[in-house]
């Protein structure tokens, strides 16, 4: 297993070189497809990620997923975590607000895309995300994810802003045929970096 310092490291220069490629950049889909190539790029170092370092939520506990913060800046920006899911996960369409990107280290995701329409939202594809591929949305592209029972999921989430400042997430509420907006984010793990 490799040190915390040396996944500190790692960590560092990754998102060091995704503020160097965005830096005086309007966000747009290529400048987030080189985002991606980076953080695959640091998800390939799976020795610096593990469970053991990155354990799930406990069994008895009703979230099914947990996420760790790698790193984010001052102000809040690029803020990079470490998601890992032992359980069923089912998370409702929605937005971030900000730009997404997820990559696989281990297990699969599978993210579900949609688009807006008068009746609520409609799927309009879908991706595994697993060990060597990844998701980039843009601030107002809506997506589900799903992680099925009994298969651990650990991989990268960053975000343009780091999610307890985002408490203007919507989602879309099938049961009620309306949408709502999601609280912030305020059950964030530090890393142990």
């Amino acid at each position: 297993m490799a040190g915390k310092s040396e996944r500190s490291k790692a960590v560092a220069r990754a998102v060091d070189k995704i503020r160097r490629l965005t830096k005086e950049k309007a966000i747009a889909p290529d400048l987030l497809t080189k985002i991606k190539a980076e953080l695959l790029a640091l998800a390939a170092k799976k020795d610096l990620f593990s469970f053991q370092d990155f354990p799930p939520p406990e069994k008895a506990l009703k979230r099914r997923s947990c996420l760790y913060r790698l790193s984010e800046d001052e102000d809040h920006g690029f803020a990079l975590y470490v998601n890992s899911a032992d359980g069923s996960v089912n998370a409702p369409p929605h937005d971030h607000t900000t730009w997404a990107v997820i990559v696989g280290v281990h297990g699969q995701e599978k993210n579900r895309f949609y688009k807006r329409i008068n009746t609520g939202v409609e799927q309009t594809g879908e991706q595994i995300v697993e060990d060597g591929t990844g998701v980039a949305l843009m601030p107002d592209d809506i997506h589900t994810i799903h992680i099925e029972e009994g298969t651990p999921v650990l991989n990268f989430h960053m975000y343009g802003l780091g999610l307890e400042q985002l408490d203007g997430r919507n989602f879309w509420n099938k049961k009620k045929g309306v949408w709502e907006v999601f609280p912030a984010h305020t059950d964030i793990r530090e890393a142990r970096t």
